[in-house]
């Protein structure tokens, strides 16, 4: 699957349903996930994969306890909470393939 990355209007739960075609986003109510995993640090690694695989259980139904609330202590985390909460703690994973395509998909598991 190969789609455009870009969004024509900033993330965030109003514009979900305004994703590009191509790529999805939460398909879960999002007013229904509560925290259940608090994580120091909510960088690159920790995104691509807790946040993605939880977002997934929770675009199957499950998992909707386990909400994600992202902790900072370092003076440089202020920026990633600043770009997440603008976003609604919404944003968007692209894996890039080895054949060359992409893969966007937004993220909804850190509320």
């Amino acid at each position: 699957m190969s789609a455009s990355i870009e969004h024509p209007t900033q993330l965030s739960n109003s514009s979900l349903a305004s994703l590009p075609q191509g790529v999805p986003g939460p398909t879960y109510d999002r007013g229904r996930v509560s925290v259940g995993i608090v994580h120091v640090g909510v960088g690159g690694f920790h995104r691509a994969h807790q946040a993605m695989y939880l977002d997934r259980l929770m675009n199957q139904g499950q998992a909707l306890s386990w909400g994600i609330c992202g902790v900072g202590v370092m003076p440089a985390d202020q920026r990633m909470k600043e770009a997440l909460s603008a976003q609604d703690g919404l944003y968007t994973l692209v894996v890039n393939n080895p054949d060359g395509t992409i893969e966007p998909t937004v993220i909804g598991s850190i509320i």
